[in-house]
């Protein structure tokens, strides 16, 4: 029980601290900054950490988890940060105390290019995405290899080709 009680003291201790406090940023900390903040704090506290935890701890992690999406979710878009930071100068710790948010942040796409670690390998991984966009998977397969040649080491891609020529194989072609 001891983890419940020290994730249940966390969880009132976030009632006296702001969103910045929360994910432990400066207030003039940079987009890049806050996601990190925000996905370190992650590791720690998001719900799926903690499947072999007690189910009290479990479910206390995942309102400390919330508490950091709401703290996100606020400073990642610049008018929310406008507003809260206006809000914070008068005392106000949350944006909206009565709308905890609840959903996580949006994923990150990641597109093949950024899979990609050289330049080469950029280049036709680039082309894989225009042609998978329009829906002209044989011509994406024949980019993604070459991106693959490339980068033989690149695990990313390699299973990326993977799931390409499982579609293919499907029928998508």
């Amino acid at each position: 029980m001891a983890i419940t009680e020290a994730l249940s003291l966390f969880l009132r201790s976030l009632e006296t601290k702001s969103y910045y406090e929360i994910l432990r940023v400066d207030p003039d900390a940079d987009s890049a900054a806050i996601q990190a903040a925000f996905h370190a704090f992650s590791r720690v506290y998001h719900p799926d950490e903690h499947v072999d935890s007690p189910p009290e701890a479990s479910g206390v992690a995942a309102d400390i988890f919330k508490r950091a999406v709401e703290a996100y979710r606020c400073l990642s878009r610049p008018l929310n940060r406008e507003r809260y930071d206006r809000g914070l100068k008068r005392g106000r710790l949350r944006l909206e105390p009565g709308r905890p948010s609840t959903a996580p942040p949006p994923a990150v796409a990641r597109t093949l290019e950024t899979l990609a670690r050289t330049l080469e390998g950029m280049a036709f991984a680039q082309k894989a995405d225009r042609l998978l966009a329009t829906g002209n998977l044989d011509e994406a397969r024949v980019e993604l290899a070459g991106a693959c040649k490339c980068e033989p080491y690149n695990h990313e891609l390699s299973e990326r080709l993977h799931l390409l020529y499982e579609a293919l194989a499907l029928g998508g072609a």
